[in-house]
């Protein structure tokens, strides 16, 4: 038997079908067991290679000699048609990714997220505490997307006040058009509201260069960076590196803390679980990361022809490695890995595929996971008997990149 003979050619599911999108675990179980690596075409979308295993999915994302970064939409030609100096850092291979890496890494690195959360965890006592005496909330808008965008605002350096602009621009290119809206950026056109966003990063980054004394914040250190041979990055680079930084900051964690929270409120017993024992907030962020993986998918394109679990794959072939399909292989996670575990990462390391790996690891994961943390640390003790409304029902966002739900509304018990 031949490497291809291993390959079907399959098109009943579609990775980056919106629709296929929104419940897909019962297709990518199938997939796992009938056809781990499989050729998918459907008329309108790319043809993707999908990989769904969970060691096949290590082994493409470890190789990036074989397999390189393109980006989060799987378009060989959009891809192609973006140069070198123009592409973000999941659309750069090394070395021009060793260099932008640490770039990115100068704005993202541990020590000036760690002296942010004093002001992360305020934020977050502050909503909570806007909260309390109302009993009612809609905590994706009311909680979930205000305290991720503050978060990576405060980091960066840009104003608090413009953290709910940011999102407003992060959000659309994520999410449906809104309906009614009355904000003028919503019912901007995509190339506008770009431009407009670009513009606006622009005006950040000549304001630290053009500073006697900049301050000590992500933008400045990433202005004052050098690479190797000892040039600085232009302002147009600078400004594709920080929106990159920002959608990936607004929406991964917004993403994780909305699923988080309804998983908090929808499996039985965890709500009391985590309130009596708040250890338990880490594991328990950690099974979310796993159960409900907030990035849906990495795109990789074949650099030089390889196999993937026994199947040939040639060059320019676009693979779609499924993060939520490896993250629930049984191969990997036993016969509970379609079960929520609050207590599945207690003493063990967090060996999800939630935010990538190797070289290619996210470089925001410790700003993601840290908080999450304090978002729930802060709503948990805060809003007793904290519960779904009455007739509420799960409804994914629409992008097919991101799993989280477009809304959750709860009720809690007023203390008085």
């Amino acid at each position: 038997m031949t490497m291809s003979d291993h390959v079907a050619i399959a098109s009943e599911f579609h990775p980056v079908d919106p629709l296929d999108a929104r419940d897909p675990h019962a297709a990518l179980a199938d997939l796992r067991e009938r056809c781990p690596v499989a050729r998918l075409h459907r008329e309108g979308l790319p043809d993707v290679v999908l990989v769904s295993r969970h060691d096949d999915a290590l082994g493409v994302l470890r190789d990036y000699k074989h397999f390189g970064n393109m980006g989060f939409f799987p378009s060989l030609q959009a891809y192609r048609g973006t140069a070198p100096a123009d592409r973000s850092l999941i659309e750069l291979d090394p070395p021009l990714h060793t260099e932008a890496r640490r770039l990115n890494l100068v704005a993202m690195k541990p020590a000036a997220v760690t002296d942010a959360f004093a002001s992360i965890a305020a934020r977050a006592a502050q909503l909570v505490d806007s909260l309390r005496s109302t009993c009612r909330a809609e905590l994706v808008a009311d909680f979930a997307v205000p305290l991720p965008a503050d978060a990576i605002a405060t980091v960066l350096g840009l104003p608090r006040a413009d953290a709910p602009m940011i999102h407003e621009w992060v959000e659309a290119t994520f999410s449906e058009p809104p309906q009614g809206t009355e904000h003028v950026a919503s019912a901007m056109d995509p190339i506008t509201r770009q431009r407009g966003f670009d513009e606006y990063l622009l005006s950040q980054v000549r304001e630290r260069r053009e500073a006697a004394n900049p301050p000590d914040d992500a933008i400045a250190r990433m202005t004052a960076h050098r690479r190797d041979d000892g040039s600085e990055y232009s302002d147009a680079e600078l400004v594709i590196h920080i929106r990159t930084l920002l959608m990936a900051g607004n929406e991964t964690t917004t993403s994780l803390l909305s699923n988080a929270l309804f998983r908090m409120l929808s499996v039985p017993g965890a709500y009391d679980r985590l309130r009596s024992d708040p250890a338990l907030v880490v594991p328990f962020l950690e099974e979310c990361l796993r159960f409900d993986t907030p990035l849906f998918q990495m795109p990789r394109r074949c650099r030089e022809a390889a196999g993937v679990g026994g199947v040939g794959i040639d060059v320019d072939e676009v693979l779609v490695v499924s993060f939520p399909s490896a993250n629930r292989d049984a191969d990997k996670w036993g016969d509970t890995a379609d079960t929520f575990d609050i207590e599945r990462f207690v003493g063990r390391e967090p060996d999800h595929l939630a935010f990538g790996l190797g070289v290619h690891h996210c470089v925001g994961a410790y700003l993601a996971r840290e908080t999450a943390r304090v978002a729930m640390e802060a709503i948990i003790p805060t809003l007793p008997n904290l519960r779904l409304a009455d007739g509420y029902e799960y409804d994914k966002v629409w992008f097919f990149e991101f799993r989280r739900p477009k809304r959750l509304d709860v009720i809690w018990d007023n203390e008085g």
